[in-house]
């Protein structure tokens, strides 16, 4: 990855790697052992990376009524715990090292999740008070919940939103979403949105129009709320995953990835795509490089 001109990685990591539910606050170094060997190789490899919390005690964004980590003091208490530790753990980190709080919230509204994360955010800096520490907004980090987010006069405090629309071509024939496991013609992007009224039906997302084409302005006007934050508030922003499902044709991935990259890079927007391995089609799983265009478009900078 560094050779290709990466900076970073995102690390997901979840809580049930190092903490059993039978054995809260207990961490065990065998599972923890994993996120120092990942920060140790990055770092000798000149990355940066991100640990971002992926499911926590109480909540992971496909649980649904399940999470119950703004309900439950039990869950709360652990969640911070967790951060404290690391704070901890890590604090000999310098700017190598950034906390991602919580991955795609999902909840009723905001509030709860904002007076968490600047509680959390609060606990770390007291242990180690210039980590950068990122947090995303609601509905599974959509650019249109930025808004929603409370700004912390904290420089120390980076903003994150995911991006994968549109989401019938990058998440095109993907098992585990209904709608789309059942629309099994091929999407080529761009596309016209006539060629698929039968995936859309009566329903116009924001953006699109009947007639018309879905290509790099209608993800520049999906994108647009984070434009919008940034000269607002004149704060960082990440886009912290974005990618196209290895069911996609590759020519139609790497035009997305190069338009995707392009917005970023006009606004200064960081981005990290999801992922090399599994669901985009980066790297095969010998690590193999699949496309040499792939790997160009989400490492320009």
């Amino acid at each position: 990855m560094a050779s290709w001109g990466c900076d970073h990685v995102r690390l997901p990591v979840d809580y049930f790697l190092f903490e059993s539910d039978d054995k809260p606050g207990v961490y065990r170094e065998e599972g923890l052992s994993y996120i120092d060997g990942a920060i140790r190789m990055a770092k000798d490899a000149g990355l940066n990376l991100v640990l971002d919390l992926h499911h926590a005690p109480g909540f992971f964004f496909g649980n649904g009524a399940k999470n119950d980590l703004f309900t439950n003091p039990e869950s709360r208490a652990r969640y911070q715990s967790i951060w404290t530790f690391f704070a901890r753990r890590y604090a000999s980190e310098g700017d190598n090292l950034r906390f991602e709080l919580l991955n795609e919230l999902v909840w009723e509204d905001s509030g709860p999740w904002n007076a968490l994360w600047s509680e959390t955010a609060a606990l770390i800096h007291a242990v180690t008070p210039e980590r950068k520490i990122i947090v995303g907004g609601n509905r599974w980090n959509s650019v249109f919940e930025l808004k929603n987010l409370e700004i912390s006069e904290n420089p120390n405090i980076i903003y994150t939103f995911h991006m994968y629309e549109p989401f019938l071509f990058t998440h095109q024939r993907a098992s585990w979403v209904e709608q789309n496991r059942a629309y099994q013609k091929p999407v080529t992007y761009p596309f016209a949105f006539d060629e698929h009224r039968a995936y859309y039906g009566d329903s116009v997302p924001f953006g699109m129009k009947r007639g018309g084409i879905v290509d790099k302005n209608y993800i520049a006007a999906v994108m647009q709320p984070a434009f919008d934050f940034i000269e607002t508030h004149d704060r960082p922003l990440y886009l912290g995953e974005y990618g196209v499902i290895a069911n996609a044709d590759m020519d139609s991935a790497v035009r997305w990835l190069n338009d995707v990259a392009d917005l970023c890079l006009a606004h200064g927007i960081g981005r990290a795509v999801w992922s090399y391995r599994g669901f985009s089609r980066i790297t095969d799983e010998q690590n193999e490089v699949t496309d040499a265009r792939a790997v160009e478009a989400i490492a320009r900078r």
